[in-house]
């Protein structure tokens, strides 16, 4: 009697394996699926009958556990741009149910955004991420300080990427990186005031205003209103002494555009920044000067007084331009002007010109830096025998833009790419990890529920703690291996054809010992 039951016991344990490994092989092509384990226990023996020692006999077995295989299915490649894998063993991402505080767990980053702008799962579920401190990035950006994480602030939430225009943005801070020829002949200069020959032959009313010039470049800026303009340097030689070259420079807006009430309708309308620049032996950016009107009369040098400097020790102009929907000027926004050399003081040097009239015919008076605190960026303008270029140029303003689409780092953080040609940090994807998730509860669609067996979840960034990186344009593949299933469903056939066998055996036994009773 006891037989059948153990036959039975092990065509239920082989039937619920084949259930198992059925699913498994239903589910190789699923998005992130994790196939399951089932591992057999014996049920209690029983004293075997007549012995004398004690002997057991086995009463079957039973399905002990059903456990998931958490390791990395590897990645497939996706068109999506918000489809995205984890790239290891470690980590889940988090979703809510709508309307509910219901958190669950998935491996499957097939996301879309729903009509709403929500980013969701495939069943609609809510994609959780923290909000990116956009002011905390602005104010690190002005400081000169390089992030190391992108900030987020609030807590876990749903991510919805909105659709609205990024608003434009002033340009704050311009760089323009030259070589200026050291081969370039000098011209006539004027006998007063050489240093600033260019300055006083510049005529707003003149097309192009500096017509003596030896190099010139120009850069797109914006005002506050997203409109673009031209800024362009001009610059020139004007000497060489004891094997160093001294340059003039000129930093300017289209006349036309000017709206600054000291200069507009002058002759020096739409001039920002004029000064002095030293170049050594070697053709390094020794030193400079740079001036910016403070006085009431354009024309005169006495007017033109040392500029500012940023917090980095670099000078600054201010800048009004005119708006191009009512004419009127636009208030006034101050521009870090970088050509790669800086202070480390913060402040001129005190024997330094405090105007540009000050520097007179004297080159010794064009050092506006002390020397023992002039430092130079990593790039830097340059005075080589080559022909004059320019390097590099760079300004941190733009345009209004419209959102075209998203994309995710490796570090979890979700950018938008806007038509302005910019690019900015939306969320950081938050992500989950477990003491134990082979004991995640599966509650279907992908979606996986902690428990008391799995332990808290640790919810942190990708590519911290113990919880592995993201991957853009990629899914994760199921992790279940074909051949291996195919071989359990080969053993768990025979196995279960096995106790069939056992059971009717056991049965014709039976029905034999019931024909002797008789």
């Amino acid at each position: 009697m006891s037989a059948i039951w153990t036959g039975v016991s092990g065509l239920s344990s082989y039937s619920s394996a084949i259930a198992n490994t059925s699913n498994n092989l239903a589910n190789t092509g699923t998005v992130g699926f994790k196939s399951s384990r089932i591992l057999f226990a014996d049920l209690l023996s029983t004293t075997a009958g007549g012995t004398s020692d004690g002997s057991q006999i086995g009463c079957g077995s039973q399905v002990s556990t059903v456990s998931l295989s958490t390791s990395w299915g590897g990645t497939q490649e996706a068109s999506n741009s918000t489809d995205m894998a984890i790239t290891g063993d470690d980590g889940y991402f988090l979703v809510k149910k709508p309307d509910t505080d219901d958190v669950y767990y998935t491996r499957a980053g097939n996301f879309n955004r729903n009509k709403n702008g929500y980013l969701t799962s495939a069943n609609g579920y809510n994609v959780q991420g923290w909000a990116v401190d956009q002011d905390a990035i602005d104010k690190t950006e002005a400081s000169g300080t390089v992030l190391t994480d992108v900030p987020t602030t609030g807590t876990v939430t749903d991510i919805l990427i909105s659709s609205d225009a990024m608003s434009a943005k002033a340009t704050s801070s311009v760089s323009v990186i030259t070589n200026l020829d050291s081969q370039t002949t000098v011209g006539t200069k004027d006998a007063t005031d050489p240093y600033f020959t260019m300055f006083k032959s510049y005529d707003a009313e003149s097309d192009p205003p500096v017509s003596d010039s030896d190099y010139s470049t120009s850069v797109n800026v914006y005002d506050s209103e997203g409109n673009s303009h031209t800024l362009t340097t001009y610059y020139s030689k004007v000497s060489t002494e004891g094997g160093k070259e001294y340059w003039e420079y000129t930093v300017a807006m289209d006349p036309d555009e000017d709206g600054n009430s000291a200069t507009s309708g002058t002759t020096k309308a739409g001039v920002l920044m004029i000064g002095t620049m030293t170049y050594s032996a070697s053709g390094e950016l020794e030193n400079e000067t740079a001036y910016t009107l403070s006085g009431s009369d354009p024309t005169s040098l006495s007017s033109w007084t040392q500029a500012s400097l940023s917090s980095s020790g670099t000078p600054q102009f201010s800048a009004t331009f005119l708006s191009s929907t009512s004419g009127s000027a636009l208030a006034a926004q101050t521009v870090t002007y970088a050509n790669g050399l800086s202070t480390t003081s913060g402040s001129w040097s005190a024997t330094a010109a405090t105007s540009a009239a000050g520097i007179g015919a004297a080159a010794a008076n064009t050092a506006g830096f002390d020397l023992s605190t002039a430092k130079n960026a990593a790039t830097s303008s340059t005075n080589y025998a080559t022909s004059s270029s320019t390097t590099n140029k760079s300004q941190d303003g733009y345009a209004s833009g419209s959102l075209l689409s998203t994309e995710v780092d490796e570090d979890g953080v979700l950018y938008g790419n806007y038509s302005n040609g910019q690019t900015k940090a939306l969320f950081v994807l938050a992500l989950a990890d477990f003491i134990n998730p082979t004991d995640l509860e599966n509650a279907g669609n992908n979606m996986y529920k902690a428990n008391d067996l799995t332990g808290e979840a640790k919810v942190g960034r990708a590519n911290s703690g113990t919880i592995d990186g993201v991957a853009g344009y990629r899914l994760e593949a199921s992790n279940v291996d074909m051949a291996k299933e195919m071989v359990n469903l080969i053993t768990f056939q025979r196995a279960f054809q096995s106790n069939s066998k056992v059971v009717t055996t056991a049965d014709a036994m039976m029905e034999k010992a019931l024909e002797i009773k008789k």
